[in-house]
């Protein structure tokens, strides 16, 4: 069973990482999008910063360094224009977002 504290972040991860997969695709073509990557970055950083209080699921407790670190790397990437860097970052199998998609299954709209 999930706890509350998860699926409550969850539910506060869904929107903002939606909305970043569909910058970073954008952006990978068209790197003029860095700007909103940016933007889209610093919402899910945002959410991630309020911590890990309540969360007792191992796996999101072992994803959520990795994801600040991946965010910041992402961030680095797309301010120096490499959007597709950024791109990249993001669905690393090892370092990427996977990690939140398989901690958030199970919690409603993942």
């Amino acid at each position: 069973m999930t706890s509350q504290a998860l699926e409550f972040r969850c539910a506060e991860l869904r929107q903002p990482v939606l909305n970043l997969v569909e910058t970073g695709i954008a952006a990978s073509m068209k790197p003029g999008d860095a700007p909103l990557l940016v933007e889209r970055i610093d919402a899910v950083r945002g959410v991630l910063l309020q911590g890990t209080d309540g969360i007792e699921e191992q796996s999101y407790l072992e994803w959520h360094p990795t994801g600040l670190e991946t965010l910041r790397n992402m961030d680095t990437a797309a301010r120096s224009g490499n959007t597709v860097a950024a791109w990249a970052i993001f669905k690393d199998p090892a370092t990427g977002f996977n990690g939140l998609g398989q901690a958030c299954a199970g919690c409603q709209g993942w």
